[in-house]
């Protein structure tokens, strides 16, 4: 039951991740670290530089990660890619850190027994 379960949540979150990526689009404000590519595109040149990317620090701490081609500045492409893996270690850690609360509470409902 519980692997199920663990399955349901892990393809949940890849499905999630899947049609957010797909859509391409900037949602401003649904995560209050991510700003979102056209937001942080200040100059609305279609590149993200690295003085843009300061405006959210786990972008900035990826920069060179991110920036594939190594031409200083980011694409949409290359933000995706490094936001979408983002966002997939943080879904699993999520998941993870569910799956362990409900194993806990679990274990806990079973170690004790009424008095009768």
């Amino acid at each position: 039951m519980r692997l199920a379960q663990s399955l349901f949540f892990l393809v949940a979150a890849a499905l999630a991740l899947a049609v957010g990526a797909s859509y391409a689009e900037d949602k401003v404000g649904r995560d209050k670290n991510d700003p979102g590519f056209n937001a942080l595109d200040k100059n609305k040149d279609g590149y993200i530089s690295r003085a843009e990317a300061k405006g959210n620090p786990t972008l900035a701490a990826k920069f060179n990660e991110a920036d594939k081609n190594h031409d200083g500045k980011l694409s949409r492409a290359e933000y995706l890619a490094v936001m979408t893996k983002q966002d997939a270690s943080t879904a699993k850690n999520k998941i993870e850190g569910a799956l362990e609360k409900n194993k806990e509470q679990k274990a806990g409902e079973g170690s004790t027994s009424p008095a009768k």
